[in-house]
């Protein structure tokens, strides 16, 4: 037992040591030492002043609501997302749904780009948005039907029909999203 005290003296010794404390210290000195590292000096209490009353924090300010749509676009607030508005500026084609998953992808509108195909989610909303015109009929969605990956979600927004059909089969119509 005594080895085993005269052991851990000496580690205290050398670690003291090794920081450039006195030998002569010993353990005693050591626990004050971490005792105080553990207090903040006056000056690191004085690093983050409270603001004095009246005085505004300087944190960002979130905002409520995302920005604007592009022109040729309605915003979708819940998601948030851009919807095409299908106006006679910015007409939505009929074509089958591969060929609609390109025209997506190269559609600048509003300047912006990377549209895409709405998922059927997404689709399900377009009748409760404001500005969006021509919802008749049947709208492809990029989603797959779980059952049969060949077949793709189609989405009527004034009748809220909905069905599965070979993404080859038949045009519909496209009316691109974009992602905020």
């Amino acid at each position: 037992m005594k080895l085993f005290q005269r052991s851990w003296r000496l580690a205290c010794v050398v670690v003291l040591c090794a920081c450039g404390a006195d030998k002569s210290e010993g353990a005693p000195a050591a626990a004050k030492a971490s005792a105080d590292a553990k207090q903040p000096t006056k000056t690191e209490a004085k690093a983050s002043p409270e603001p004095a009353s009246g005085e505004q924090k300087t944190f960002a300010q979130p905002t409520a609501k995302p920005p604007p749509p592009p022109k040729g676009a309605a915003l979708l607030e819940s998601t948030p997302l851009y919807v095409q508005t299908c106006d006679k500026a910015n007409a939505c084609p009929s074509l089958m749904q591969p060929a609609g998953e390109t025209h997506c992808r190269e559609l600048e509108l509003g300047g912006r780009e990377n549209w895409r195909l709405p998922d059927l989610g997404e689709a399900e909303k377009f009748g409760s948005i404001d500005g969006l015109q021509n919802l008749e009929g049947f709208h492809w969605t990029r989603t797959a039907f779980a059952e049969d990956g060949k077949q793709a979600w189609i989405f009527d927004p004034k009748s809220a029909q909905k069905t599965t059909i070979p993404r080859d089969r038949k045009p519909f119509t496209i009316r691109c999203v974009h992602d905020l």
